[in-house]
């Protein structure tokens, strides 16, 4: 089996979206669509004074974000054992949902390329 993940840290971003669980609800939505993923459920977390974790589940693993609203930055991890391009394809959806920052720093991996082995 193998686990395509990436890991992205997008930077810029403006303080009310980062601060918004409708905003990375949408942002959520959309990335599973673009992957297309099934999703399961997606739950999303506020923090105070702010900040927020949001996470949807989806068949093929998860799509998760959390927020640094006071440093306008996001992090964004997805993995799917589906393909890598619908891991690209969900972390560019989740860029596009931004009003206004840059992608900062992108990391992908393959995880067990050779299938898995017995013990």
């Amino acid at each position: 089996m193998r686990l395509y993940v990436a890991l992205a840290f997008f930077e810029g971003c403006p303080f009310d979206f980062l601060n918004s669980p409708a905003a990375l609800r949408g942002a959520l939505e959309s990335a599973v669509a673009a992957g297309p993923f099934t999703l399961l459920d997606i739950v999303v977390v506020p923090f105070s004074p702010q900040g927020i974790t949001a996470c949807a589940v989806v068949g093929e693993s998860h799509v998760a974000l959390h927020s640094w609203p006071e440093s306008g930055r996001l992090f964004v991890d997805v993995a799917s054992c589906s393909t890598l391009e619908s891991v690209r394809r969900a972390v560019a959806a989740i860029g596009s949902a931004l009003p206004e920052g840059r992608l900062a720093t992108l990391d992908e991996r393959i995880v067990d390329p050779g299938g898995a082995r017995a013990p």
